[in-house]
């Protein structure tokens, strides 16, 4: 019952402390108070935007309309809704919208406005899929390598994830929490010359564990819906067998998944944090210590 409390206690912290790093200053929405810039991209499904505050990156609305009093630097996207320019609104790059109507958008887009409807919209809107796919395919490449490498770790990784799911999920949280407050704390070294070695060697850290922990879910995922829990069981099989096989099943799953608008993030990003939980839980599938461990030399008479 404690150790329940400890990691429930443990996990809500996490959260909490990502919430509070992550999320921006200034979110789009119709807050008040004095103007701030937003960075990155921001997405609302099934919810009006209202953008009244200056957004540094691209937004897509679905499902909603899209009400802009200020500046968007990247594209705007409106899916099932209407587009109104107002007060101070702008968008620096394209407009694509369908399902509405666009309203006060003269001398407002810096762009060009493609209705989704025309040939030229479809392909605008596809810009964003192109890149999803070309790092769906450098994901693939990886993926294999990897598998071919050590297929016997990515393997195991992957029987931790189905067997101890919320461990490996707790661990991926705290730990991406961990990874942010430190690189927050090392980029305050950077003036000095051990602060960029530091933040190097950090991020190639946290590079490596992501991409381990993915194609151990990316394993994992692909055994699910083959229904097969054993080496025994895989090499059986007459069809997709093999530790490879399941890998790029997995692969092709999630990369679906992650084509749709905003469910895609969100499902990415959990299998993003199942990943990193279960490189550290597993040490890379080799279940070793993490530093090394001193044993008494049995003694010899």
């Amino acid at each position: 019952m404690f150790k329940r409390f400890v990691m429930t206690a443990v996990v809500l912290a996490a959260v909490m402390s990502l919430i509070v790093v992550v999320t921006p200053v200034a979110a789009v929405g119709d807050e008040k108070g004095a103007a701030r810039p937003s960075r990155g991209d921001h997405y609302a499904f099934g919810r009006d935007a209202v953008i009244s505050e200056p957004v540094h990156g691209s937004v897509q609305v679905v499902g909603g309309s899209a009400h802009v009093s200020n500046v968007i630097d990247g594209d705007l996207v409106v899916i099932g809704g209407s587009v109104f320019f107002t007060g101070a609104g702008r968008v620096s790059g394209d407009l694509i919208h369908s399902g509405g109507k666009v309203a006060g958008a003269e001398n407002r887009v810096g762009g060009r406005i493609y209705p989704l409807s025309t040939l030229e919209g479809a392909a605008a809107s596809l810009t964003r899929g192109a890149v999803i796919l070309a790092l769906l395919v450098a994901w693939l490449i990886v993926a294999v390598v990897l598998t071919l490498i050590g297929a016997r770790e990515i393997r195991s990784s992957s029987v931790e994830i189905r067997a101890s799911a919320l461990y490996c999920f707790a661990l991926g949280l705290v730990a991406v929490t961990s990874f942010v407050l430190t690189a927050i704390l090392f980029s305050y070294l950077v003036p000095y010359l051990v602060g960029v070695p530091l933040l190097v060697g950090l991020g190639v850290f946290g590079i490596l564990t992501k991409t381990y922990g993915m194609v151990a879910v990316f394993h994992a995922v692909g055994t699910l819906v083959a229904g097969s829990k054993t080496r025994e069981q895989l090499a059986s099989r007459r069809w997709l067998r093999g530790d490879l096989a399941m890998v790029v099943v997995g692969l092709l799953i999630l990369g679906a998944l992650r084509m749709i608008p905003v469910v895609g993030t969100v499902i990415w990003s959990t299998a993003s944090i199942f990943g990193i939980g279960v490189a550290l839980a597993t040490r890379f599938g080799r279940r070793e210590p993490w530093f090394l461990v001193w044993a008494a030399h049995p003694f010899r008479a």
